[in-house]
């Protein structure tokens, strides 16, 4: 376990990539439960409740890996999909453990501050996700930040469509 939170720890200092992490189905499986509940914990509310937020996060999950398996076949680099896809989740999981909190606050509060420290982590994601592109398609980091962005848009242009906020 301590490994696996340093090397969470590490992809989003950008000092490994996922070629450093395991090829495990396991590891796999394990990282998209824990990216689901935490996902669903900061989304989840009142309004909409827990099927829905478990729905979401499903969608969100489904989105990410498709996208990534059909980008990396189209590539030819189907084989990379486990340790691209384990650190997709494992970063994606910390950053989330590290807004979660924030969240909680923002709600609480509708702060600036609260929300200013949201960006500074979104713009964190941006950056690892880029470098964990930039390994996977072995293209260079300015435009893995390009496609990173690029699937942020896209998959909030989609998620709001699908699941929209209330009026």
């Amino acid at each position: 376990m301590k490994a696996l939170l340093n090397s969470a720890l590490e992809l989003c200092l950008l000092r490994k990539g996922p070629q450093d992490l395991p090829a495990s189905i396991h590891l796999l499986w394990l990282l998209a439960m824990l990216n689901l509940l935490v996902g669903t914990m900061m989304v989840l509310d009142a309004q909409f409740g827990l099927f829905r937020a478990i729905l979401e996060n499903l969608f969100g999950l489904t989105l990410l890996l498709g996208l990534l398996a059909a980008a990396l076949a189209m590539s030819g680099r189907l084989p990379r999909f486990q340790q691209t896809a384990n650190a997709m989740l494992l970063s994606g999981l910390l950053l989330s453990l590290l807004a979660l909190p924030l969240v909680a606050w923002r709600h609480r509060s509708e702060s600036t501050e609260s929300e200013l420290l949201l960006l500074v982590v979104f713009i964190w994601s941006i950056l690892v996700l880029g470098h964990i592109i930039r390994h996977a398609f072995e293209i260079s980091f300015n435009l893995g930040i390009a496609i990173a962005l690029l699937y942020n848009i896209l998959a909030w242009s989609i998620m709001s469509q699908l699941f929209p906020m209330a009026a």
